[in-house]
């Protein structure tokens, strides 16, 4: 009976062998299934992560160089010296950076939870920069340099 038939070019098959077995393809298909199904919300987790993370690191130095902007503008307005410098977190306190003239404290900016901020400059009473200071604003492995010329320009990298 396990023999194959051979008339005229048909071949016959053995009916108690059967040629799919679909238990074993009904098992793999919901094997697949669950494999994707528990994959995806991962994959989704790190793109929401990394899109937050970098959303958030590209703000904070949008928001550092209005704040140069509008502290130069201030030194050159009112004939001040401001600087411009970050902050170390200091506790449970984030980190931030300040705008000061001297040692009276114009502003304080505090920064999302994570995100950190190296860098200074100093504005003089004519709204040029002392020096060319760069900011490094960072988190985890996003990072976004501000850079300050010797004009006073400011520039996002």
């Amino acid at each position: 009976m396990d023999e194959i038939n051979t008339e005229a070019g048909i071949e016959l098959r053995d009916k108690r062998k059967p040629a799919l077995d679909w238990r074993f393809i009904r098992k793999v298909e919901a094997l697949v299934f669950a494999s994707m199904f528990l994959a995806v919300p991962f994959f989704a987790f790190r793109i929401v992560d990394i899109a937050g993370t970098s959303l958030m690191v590209q703000n904070t130095a949008v928001d550092l160089i209005k704040d140069l902007i509008r502290a130069r503008e201030i030194a050159k307005d009112y004939g001040l010296s401001i600087t411009v410098s970050s902050a170390p977190p200091s506790g449970n306190d984030p980190c931030s950076y300040l705008i000061q003239n001297g040692t009276r404290t114009i502003e304080q900016v505090v920064l999302p939870r994570g995100v950190s901020m190296y860098g200074s400059v100093t504005f003089d009473d004519k709204g040029f920069p002392r020096n060319r200071a760069s900011f490094i604003v960072s988190r985890g492995a996003k990072t976004s340099y501000v850079e300050v010329d010797g004009q006073g320009q400011t520039s996002l990298h």
